[in-house]
Order: structure tokens, then C-alpha cells, then sequence
């Protein structure tokens, strides 16, 4: 089973979360200078056999300078508008790889924890 957190205000079409098992959603509001307002995280389950049609749903759904991800078993999907990494946990190269394509387009360092995320997805 994989497991992440989708914003659901990163999406432009809500449509994703029909793909998915919501097991948690919770409200969270954001002070940062870069990001103000009340963001919706909902922690999500999804099945071996959805994997492909969420991937392409969730390109095609995400804003652009979001991303969303998906673990399992120590391999992470993360999924941006123009771009989708498969990243495991003892591949730093390709962890920072990732990383340095959300800082190219406009997301901050400290909201790309993926060796974090890999262990813990629902954070």
C-alpha cells in the first residue's frame, strides 16, 4: 500500500482524490511570508493497482511549485507538474536531484524533506 499527503489546494482538479483512500484530513494554517492561508493536507492510501492512472491524474491535477508524494517499502514518488522522480531511501544523488528541480521552480529547500518522508509518509 502507498502512502503520502496530497494539498488538496496544490490541485486543480479535485478529481485525484477519488483515486485514493482518505485516511486522514486535517486544516492547517500557514504564516510564512511566501505562503499565508489555510491549507487542507489530507493523508492518503493507494493501492499497487491505481499507481500508474494516479501518477498521470496527479501531473496533470498539481499547480505548478507543488509537489506531491507517495511512499512505500523504502521508495518515494514524487510527483511535480513537469516532472516525476522515483527515489529511494540510500539514493541521496537522486533524493537531491529531486530537490534541486523543486528549488528551480520556486519551492523552499525545508518543504522537500524526502529522506524524512520516505520513513514517515503521512508528515
Amino acid at each position: 500500500m502507498w502512502k503520502g499527503v496530497i494539498i488538496e489546494e496544490s490541485l486543480t482538479d479535485k478529481l485525484l482524490l477519488a483515486l485514493v483512500r482518505v485516511v486522514q484530513s486535517k486544516k492547517t494554517a500557514l504564516e510564512e511570508e511566501e505562503e499565508k492561508g489555510v491549507f487542507t493536507l489530507h493523508s492518503i492510501e493507494l493501492d499497487d493497482s491505481k499507481l500508474d492512472e494516479f501518477v498521470k491524474t496527479a501531473q496533470q491535477s498539481i499547480k505548478n511549485s507543488y509537489y506531491l508524494h507517495i511512499c512505500k517499502d523504502n521508495e518515494m514518488i514524487v510527483v511535480f507538474k513537469d516532472k516525476v522522480f522515483n527515489l529511494s531511501s540510500n539514493d541521496l544523488t537522486k533524493i537531491n536531484e529531486a530537490r534541486d528541480y523543486g528549488i528551480s521552480i520556486g519551492i523552499l529547500k525545508e518543504q522537500m524533506p524526502f529522506e524524512k518522508l520516505i520513513e514517515n509518509p503521512f508528515d
